[in-house]
């Protein structure tokens, strides 16, 4: 008898029990974060410093936007949740690049978002199985590895190759170029961009007529500059750090060098540009991702709170930096989750539109379609002369005397 009541008992306590925990969400037995954690890796020292900053100001800007509705909706926990920042300086350097990965690894991130030196990280986020989205990291032989947890918003090099033969073929047939000098840095994502220039050239009628190589921040570049005039070069083909540029644009202009055309990929993408390089840096030609005229959504909404905190025209980092936090953001949204695999299935599947456009990744996590911009220094400013449906100025060629 005894028993019996014993098991009646049990069973009128579980029931209970069991009903009372069918009321209770299912987001109410998990315990809710304070914060979502986005790992964001730049360098605020050495050779990328001067992107570093405008870097982190774009993620902050997006990361503001976002926590000021609330934050990202997480269906697990049945609520909005603020993201938190939690930013480390890789010092432009490789070994300390892949050190920060792993404390923000150990630090719980959800996401990773970062630029250039994250090239240097892809093993780790995939041993780790963290989710990163990377922005200004090019190398094509990177992404061929097939990595599942490492994705790339920019154009690759052979995005950079093709939009800038795209921008030269726009140029009426009896004024185009074909001679063409290439001055390639002593690195590895560089001697891949020109190595896939080469590919490229005969089926863009360019031919190479000189090519010379140099370690970044030589002393002297007057061997490219006589390797280029006594060749015939029409146009310089070149990716040098600021400092180089300055070297070479005077001592160009010291030994009597004058190109029709003059290309200066990443040194002439820094906004700081007409303040370094004078005059003479005008109609330089670059190639950055990303460019305030696109007629993206949000860019104008962008480019005015830009205006109004910092008084001056939206640095091109700053675009990457915001979309990297919208896709993010966006993928978590969709996991409905913070467990990492979920939210990196969702980036893989994602197709989102951002202030850097949509966004779609092919399955080795290469973004489809990035924009394929070019622009040129005139008059101190930077226009954008390429796509030729948004260019903000034509291309001038050849330069002006």
């Amino acid at each position: 008898m005894k028993r019996r009541l014993l098991i009646m008992s049990v069973g009128i306590l579980v029931i209970v029990v069991l009903t009372m925990l069918s009321f209770v969400p299912a987001y109410a037995q998990a315990e809710v974060p304070k914060t979502i954690k986005i790992g964001i890796l730049v360098s605020f020292t050495g050779p990328d410093a001067m992107i570093g900053k405008p870097a982190e100001i774009g993620y902050e800007m997006a990361v503001e936007k976002i926590n000021k509705g609330g934050g990202v909706y997480v269906k697990e926990y049945g609520k909005k949740i603020p993201l938190e920042l939690l930013i480390m300086d890789m010092e432009t350097n490789p070994e300390k690049a892949v050190a920060r990965a792993e404390v923000l690894n150990q630090r719980k991130a959800s996401v990773v978002c970062g630029t250039t030196l994250m090239s240097a990280t892809s093993d780790i986020f995939e041993k780790n199985k963290l989710p990163a989205i990377t922005s200004l990291v090019t190398n094509v032989g990177l992404f061929e590895r097939g990595f599942k947890y490492y994705f790339g918003i920019s154009k690759m090099n052979d995005g950079i190759v093709d939009a800038i033969f795209a921008a030269f073929a726009n140029i009426p047939k009896d004024q185009r170029p074909s001679r063409w000098a290439v001055w390639e840095e002593q690195s590895d994502w560089i001697a891949e961009l020109f190595n896939l220039a080469r590919k490229k050239a005969p089926a863009n009628g360019v031919t190479f007529v000189s090519h010379s190589k140099y370690p970044m921040l030589a002393r002297d570049m007057s061997p490219l500059i006589f390797a280029a005039k006594k060749a015939g070069a029409e146009v310089i083909f070149s990716a040098p750090v600021p400092p180089d540029c300055i070297m070479m644009l005077r001592q160009m202009r010291e030994l009597g060098y004058n190109p029709k055309g003059i290309i200066m990929i990443r040194g002439s993408d820094d906004p700081a540009w007409a303040k370094m390089t004078g005059p003479m840096g005008d109609y330089v030609i670059g190639c950055p991702d990303w460019h305030p005229a696109l007629s993206c959504p949000g860019v104008k909404e962008l480019n005015a709170e830009y205006k109004a905190k910092f008084g001056k025209r939206t640095h091109i980092v700053v675009g990457n930096a915001y979309a990297s936090i919208q896709i993010a953001a966006a993928a978590i949204e969709k996991a409905g989750t913070l467990e990492r695999s979920k939210i990196r299935d969702a980036i893989a599947g994602i197709d989102t539109m951002t202030v850097f456009g949509r966004i779609k990744f092919n399955n080795k996590g290469r973004r489809i379609d990035a924009p394929p911009v070019v622009t040129q220094w005139q008059k101190g400013v930077m226009e954008m002369v390429w796509p030729n449906d948004m260019k903000t100025k034509k291309l001038v060629y050849p330069i002006p005397r």
